[in-house]
C-alpha cells in the first residue's frame, strides 16, 4: 500500500524565503524516505536516506532558531523544544535501523512536519513581523 506522500503547496509557506526553501527540500527529503521504504530498494538506501534527513533537520532547525534569534522571536523556546524531540525521535528511530521505518513512522514524519509548519512555524514567523 502506497500512503499519501506530503505535497509542498503555498499554504506551507511562512513569508521567509530561506525557510521555505528548506521546508521544500525537506518535503522532497521525507517522500524520498517514503518511496525507498516502499520499492523494496534494500536497508543500506533507506539507511543512507534517512541519516540525509536527520542530518539536513539538524541544519534546518539551526538555521531557523538562529534566524528567530535575530528576530527576537518570542517562540524561541517552544521551536527549541519542538525540534528536540522531533530529533530525540529520529535519532531512535535510526538506532533502530531500516527496519524501524514503518507506515506508522514514516506517517508519523510527514504529519509531525506538515503540523510543525502550518502551526508553530508560521506563528512564531508572523509574530515577528
Amino acid at each position: 500500500m502506497m500512503m499519501v506522500q506530503m505535497e509542498w503547496s503555498d499554504k506551507l509557506s511562512v513569508g521567509v524565503t530561506l525557510i521555505d526553501e528548506d521546508h521544500k527540500k525537506l518535503v522532497a527529503m521525507v517522500n524520498e524516505l517514503f518511496s525507498a521504504c516502499f520499492a523494496g530498494v534494500g536497508d543500506e538506501v533507506v539507511t543512507s536516506i534517512l541519516a540525509k534527513v536527520i542530518d539536513y533537520t539538524h541544519y534546518h532547525f539551526s538555521r531557523e532558531e538562529a534566524l528567530l534569534r535575530e528576530l527576537n522571536s518570542p517562540d524561541l523556546e517552544k521551536q527549541m523544544k519542538e525540534h528536540s524531540y522531533l530529533i530525540q525521535q529520529v535519532t531512535a528511530i535510526s538506532q533502530q535501523g531500516a527496519t524501524a521505518l514503518s507506515e506508522e513512522v514514516l506517517l508519523f514524519l510527514r504529519d509531525w512536519l506538515t503540523h510543525h509548519i502550518l502551526e508553530t512555524d508560521m506563528a512564531s514567523f508572523r509574530s515577528c513581523r
